[in-house]
């Protein structure tokens, strides 16, 4: 999803789409994933999306941390997300 920050316009088509999949966790979405980030058969209550700069470490952090990589947080790209529920009335 990194190339959603890149072109948030481009994300705008399916974005919202994959978030709602992911809510009411699809089988056919969860298999776009490497692996499911939910316990099996739970839909998660609240998804978020977090965006982060990221950057190579220097030959010296990596001898040091052995990170490779080092990232820093920009801003919340999509605030806690839940499916809304209808409303039952009697």
């Amino acid at each position: 999803m990194w190339f959603a920050a890149l072109s948030p316009a481009y994300a705008g088509d399916w974005f919202g789409g994959l978030v709602e999949r992911l809510l009411e966790n699809d089988r056919a979405t969860l298999r776009l994933l490497r692996r499911s980030p939910f316990p099996p058969d739970t839909p998660p209550h609240y998804i978020r999306a977090r965006l982060f700069r990221y950057r190579y470490t220097t030959w010296r952090e990596l001898r040091e941390t052995g990170a490779c990589w080092e990232r820093t947080y920009v801003r919340e790209y999509l605030p806690p997300t839940r499916l809304a529920r209808a409303v039952q009335r009697s």
